[in-house]
């Protein structure tokens, strides 16, 4: 009996032990299917996410694709987000948001005709992995043409007499149209279309409460500044360039004229006079209709121009201390003024542009030629005696050459090369009446000048 007693329980054990190797091996049967199931869920929505982020960042370059057909000058360095304005896309701020997805486009040139296109893309694919997708691209300046021989002499090949005797004062062109503004009369701001330089043709106009002083043109908009004190900042709605329409004005703080502008994006930089209030001002216009404060800096002089590179913004100013004046706007609801550098003389500098890692700086007859490679130790390079004073510049030839409206002297417009920033040479000129504005066009490879001549406040100006 004691023996059939053993069989029987070991018998018993071998079953326990079975039961417990069939439930083990059940359970990592299990594991191992839901762990399968789940990684394929994952490995699933990770592979949907990188196709959205993809097809995203592919929507980001032909975004910008679309803004560089628009105008190539559209295209400056920096990095945006996206968004649309009246049904045309537009850069926005740093990034835009997407159901989940952040998309940066970064802008960079490579040479004077080419710019390379980053479009990233990144998401939270869950609380310990994060995605991105990047996708580069080069744009061409496809339009533009080769540069005629602008040496002696230049050629007057059309003008545009507006109506009445006000001179026109500054100008900006943007595809076939020329936007000017004038110091009064009726009208102050005019469309002018140039498909044909040398027919000019007015395309629509506008009458501004107050005076203008500059203009910027960035997609649909103008960016007019004004001596009017409840609208520093107009903001011209151009989408029809035949029927232009003001959209949105800025008062600014104080009794200060509007004088400076230049825009980056949806951000407005704003330079004034010392009548009163701050005299740098950033500015939200990703509104056009409503644009609000950003952030402010007193700076005590006027500050006549500005151009925008990177997180720094470069002034032309009154400050005799100091006529080119730098400020960190990489924090804009705070910008810093950093540095600057003092030109000789007591001469304001009055006009600015900027050539990639160059800037060009007029002050009274002198063309000052500054490194900024090191945004906070500028350098001047070299210093160029136009024919009389600089009233503006304009860029052309890939930035190799300045183009200088001057006032009434031996040349009124001057084309100095600066290819090599240190050895500034003149390559020609035009002679003809005080220009207070100029525009080089490189599609056309026009300069557009406007100045005093009541019979042609625009002139278009050949090799």
């Amino acid at each position: 009996m004691q023996k059939e007693w053993s069989v029987i329980n070991l018998k018993r054990g071998f079953i326990s032990i079975e039961a417990l190797l069939a439930a083990t091996i059940f359970g990592l049967l299990v594991t191992g299917l839901v762990g399968a199931y789940l990684y394929g869920q994952e490995s699933t929505a990770l592979s949907g996410s990188r196709v959205r982020a993809t097809i995203l960042a592919e929507e980001g370059l032909e975004v910008v694709r679309n803004i560089r057909d628009a105008s190539y000058v559209n295209l400056v360095d920096g990095t945006y987000g996206l968004a649309t304005s009246s049904n045309q896309w537009i850069f926005s701020g740093s990034q835009d948001t997407i159901g989940g997805f952040t998309r940066q486009i970064t802008i960079a040139t490579v040479d004077a005709k080419r710019k390379l296109i980053t479009s990233n893309v990144s998401w939270q694919q869950n609380q310990q992995r994060s995605g991105s997708v990047s996708l580069v691209s080069r744009l061409t300046n496809w339009m533009a043409i080769v540069i005629g021989n602008w040496a002696n002499p230049n050629t007057l090949v059309g003008t545009y007499d507006a109506s009445g005797t006000n001179d026109g004062l500054k100008i900006a062109v943007q595809g076939n149209y020329a936007y000017i503004v004038r110091n009064g009369g009726t009208p102050d701001f005019i469309v002018v279309d140039i498909s044909t330089p040398s027919l000019p043709s007015l395309a629509g106009s506008l009458t501004l409460p107050g005076t203008p002083n500059n203009i910027f043109v960035l997609g649909n908009y103008a960016y007019v500044t004004n001596n009017d004190n409840a609208q520093e900042l107009q903001i011209i709605d151009i989408s029809n360039p035949v029927s232009p329409s003001v959209v949105g004005t800025y008062n600014a703080p104080g009794n200060g004229n509007g004088v400076g502008i230049y825009v980056v994006g949806s951000t407005a930089y704003l330079g004034r006079d010392t009548g009163g209030g701050d005299t740098f001002i950033v500015i939200d216009v990703s509104n056009p209709g409503t644009p609000s404060l950003i952030g402010s800096l007193s700076l005590g002089q006027t500050e006549y121009e500005i151009v925008i590179s990177g997180n720094y913004a470069y002034l032309a100013s009154g400050d005799n201390a100091q006529e080119l004046e730098i400020i960190d706007i990489s924090v804009p609801s705070a910008p810093v003024n950093l540095s600057g550098l003092n030109f000789a003389g007591n001469t304001n500098a009055t006009t600015i542009a900027l050539a990639s890692s160059t800037l060009l700086v007029g002050q009274g007859s002198s063309l000052r030629i500054v490194d900024i490679s090191t945004p906070t130790s500028p350098l001047l390079v070299a210093s160029f005696t136009g024919g009389a004073v600089i009233n503006d510049i304009s860029m052309g030839n890939g930035n190799a050459y300045a183009f200088l409206a001057e006032s009434n002297g031996p040349s009124e417009l001057e084309i100095v090369d600066i290819s090599i920033p240190s050895v500034p040479i003149q390559v020609g000129v035009y002679n003809g009446a005080t220009f207070n504005g100029v525009a080089y066009d490189e599609i056309s490879d026009r300069a557009y000048c406007v100045g005093i001549t009541d019979n042609a406040e625009l002139s278009v100006i050949a090799p």
